[in-house]
């Protein structure tokens, strides 16, 4: 019999479990040869899965959930060697996330560069040899899987985490934003002293200051492309800057784009090649890298009003904006790379918001004109309305599962409402939740499972999808004071809540029902609590000057890993993506970036 523990055919690895075995010790699944009682016969089954070819086992064991892969490898020596060789593990572990994730997760990954490779596991564990099994399998496809599953592993053994500090960034006014780069290696902050300052991490692992951007105003925010080469900052001076990433490493300055009122936002295309502003002045534009990576504008496009939004769908073809004239613009790339309008939704108010689905088929409005509208992206490019969802009052959100294939609204009319998209592409409402108090938030778990809710009730309310399609309360969960967030993990097996009264909780799934995991307590108001990308670890930020990293253990339990202290109120803090990183932004205008260690 083998321990689950042993992981993927990587030593030394393990992974928090459930008890897995029965009372009097043995072992659930099935056994090769296993016999049955029958009317006081034994009928011996003559054939098991263990009679089955290698290769068909692999591809029942790829249908199968986490779990059941760890009950079958503690079935027999054969199926723990079948399971490790084939690293099913890891990589059924991996496909708990949401295919996003997994690419942000495989975008941080510097597969092809041993020595950040290294640098990456080396904080975590001085096993050279388990170093070493796992790099050799840098060129697999599968080897995002194997390496964040034996990272993940490594870091739930660690009891404590020392905390390194690697910098700290200081500004002369209030710090608005600062986030790590996808790749977790740059760090840009955002501040009302009119600067926005990029730092970078060298080959040793040292942050240093690269560059500092200058406007003539508040600089509102800063952001990273996808592809961490370069940056767009958004100024209260109503200009945005374009900074890029030189083969040398410095950062120099690309474009200036500039609007005759304040810019609401300013985003890049998940391909990196083109990014899109949303101005006061009643319009968008539309910026576009060249092949000699230079930068240019390549359309404004105008609205009656205010444009509050402006975004890319999830290819880089498509870009709509949102206005206060009512309407809601949708535009295509052409072959010849114009941009073409394809489509103009109107509503009977002012548009808050226009998202795109994550396969970029479908979008949604809100208004407040208290409704909601979905298109639909057809074969000739044009895009049609499929429903209208509506409310009594104002929309606060409306969110697409990861999949697409359901929405979530949430009102100020005390419900959210559940849509799904049936068999023959139409929307039918599925379900309605009711709060006694305004909404906050509602959203989905990753798989689109489970929708949490919460409001101005103090309560926390999850919904789960049944097998027939229907949607049933649940659990509700009761805080003492306002809840400030509620967060599904990435993999969407736990969620973690924060309110003003200093708790934070984590609830775990198990056998389909939500169940209190622990409660932690901060002395005062805690902001957000977030998870770091493995969904094994928390990091918390509160008003008490402390920013708390929360870890499970490798028996399921979660304690508290390390403490962030700062002299005054913690605004956030979140992890890198690749988890090594924690970055805390405090109200006396200090960002700090601390590396995680295991405690030796």
């Amino acid at each position: 019999m083998h321990s689950a523990n042993n992981n993927s055919g990587v030593v030394g690895t393990s992974l928090p479990t459930t008890q897995l075995t029965r009372a009097g010790g043995e072992p659930s699944g099935y056994r090769a040869g296993r016999s049955i009682a029958v009317a006081e016969k034994e009928i011996k089954r003559t054939a098991s899965l263990h009679d089955l070819p290698e290769e068909l086992i692999i591809k029942i064991i790829r249908l199968l959930e986490l779990r059941d892969i760890v009950r079958l490898q503690q079935v027999s020596t054969h199926m723990h060697g079948v399971i490790n060789n084939n690293h099913a593990l890891a990589k059924a572990w991996y496909q708990r996330f949401s295919l996003p994730h997994q690419y942000q997760l495989k975008t941080s990954l510097p597969a092809e560069d041993k020595k950040q490779l290294r640098l990456g596991l080396r904080p975590f564990t001085e096993d050279e040899a388990l170093v070493a099994s796992l790099i050799k399998y840098r060129k697999k496809a599968y080897f995002p899987a194997l390496f964040y599953f034996a990272k993940t592993g490594l870091m739930s053994q660690c009891k404590i985490f020392n905390l390194e500090k690697k910098t700290t960034i200081t500004h002369r006014d209030c710090v608005r934003s600062a986030d790590f780069s996808a790749d977790g290696r740059h760090v840009v902050t955002a501040s009302d002293d009119k600067k926005a300052k990029i730092y970078g991490q060298n080959d040793k692992g040292t942050w240093v200051e690269k560059a500092i951007i200058s406007h003539d105003l508040d600089v509102s925010s800063a952001t990273f492309s996808a592809d961490s080469r370069h940056v767009v900052t958004v100024s209260l001076d109503d200009t945005s800057k374009i900074y890029g990433q030189g083969v040398d490493g410095s950062w120099v300055h690309k474009l200036t784009i500039s609007h005759n009122d304040y810019i609401n936002s300013a985003f890049f295309s998940p391909d990196g090649r083109h990014a899109v502003t949303a101005s006061g002045d009643h319009t968008a534009k539309i910026i576009s890298q060249k092949d000699d990576g230079s930068w240019e504008e390549k359309l404004t496009l105008s609205h009656n009003d205010w444009v509050n939004s402006a975004s890319f769908s999830s290819d880089s073809r498509h870009v709509m904006t949102s206005s206060y004239d009512n309407t809601v613009k949708i535009l295509c790339q052409q072959d010849d790379g114009s941009w073409q309008e394809k489509a103009i939704i109107s509503h009977d108010d002012a548009i808050d918001s226009a998202t795109f689905s994550a396969d970029g088929i479908y979008v949604v409005t809100i208004s407040n004109d208290n409704k909601a509208k979905i298109h639909h992206l057809e074969e000739n490019g044009s895009w049609l309305e499929k429903v209208t969802i509506s409310h009594n009052k104002c929309l606060h959100s409306a969110t697409f599962s990861v999949d697409g294939h359901h929405l979530v609204t949430a009102s100020f009319d005390k419900t959210a409402k559940i849509y799904g998209e049936k068999a023959d592409g139409s929307w039918e409402q599925e379900a309605t939740i009711s709060h006694a108090h305004w909404f906050v938030s509602a959203s989905f778990c990753a798989d689109g499972q489970h929708v949490v809710t919460f409001g101005g009730d103090n309560k926390v309310k999850i919904h789960s999808q049944q097998v027939n399609g229907l949607w049933k309360e649940n659990v509700t969960f009761t805080h003492d004071d306002d809840v400030n967030s509620a967060i599904f993990s990435p993999d969407g097996h736990h969620l973690v809540t924060a309110d003003s009264d200093g708790m934070v909780i984590i609830y775990g799934l198990k056998e389909g029902s939500w169940e209190k995991k622990r409660t932690f307590y901060h002395n005062d108001s805690v902001h957000s609590a977030t998870f770091g990308p493995d969904g094994r670890h928390v990091v918390t930020a509160s008003d008490d000057c402390t920013a708390r990293i929360i870890g499970q253990q490798t028996d399921g339990s979660w304690v508290v890993k390390a403490i962030i202290s700062h002299k005054c109120p913690i605004i956030s803090a979140t992890f890198s993506a690749d988890g090594d990183h924690v970055l805390t932004i405090s109200s006396d205008n200090e960002v700090r970036i601390n590396k995680l260690r295991m405690n030796k």
